[in-house]
């Protein structure tokens, strides 16, 4: 089992993302078996907030999901970016973290 962190923020637009204050919600924790359980649970999570939320400042949601390793496993991060599903006038899609090459 792994443990994984879901992140949600909203804007009104992907360059608003950053800019606003109080737009993030708790991260919620939970244990998956593995990744794709992972973005299954994610998927359904943003798509609540989505459902939940409407007006201007909740155009764009963004749920970045992370898997949390234990202390020291990874070298200096504790964290793995899996990825994260977007919301926006589009509908909701996937963004895969890309795998860096290992030397």
């Amino acid at each position: 089992m792994k443990t994984y962190q879901l992140d949600l923020r909203h804007a009104p637009s992907k360059n608003r993302l950053n800019a606003l204050d109080d737009n993030r919600l708790p991260p919620l924790r939970l244990r998956l078996a593995d990744d794709a359980v992972a973005i299954d649970w994610a998927k359904d999570e943003a798509l609540q907030f989505v459902k939940r939320n409407r007006g201007a400042n909740f155009a764009y949601v963004e749920a970045a999901l992370t898997e949390l390793l234990p202390i020291g496993a990874a070298g200096d991060d504790d964290y793995r970016r899996v990825g994260r599903w977007v919301h926006n006038r589009e509908g909701l899609n996937w963004r895969p973290t890309p795998r860096k090459a290992k030397a």
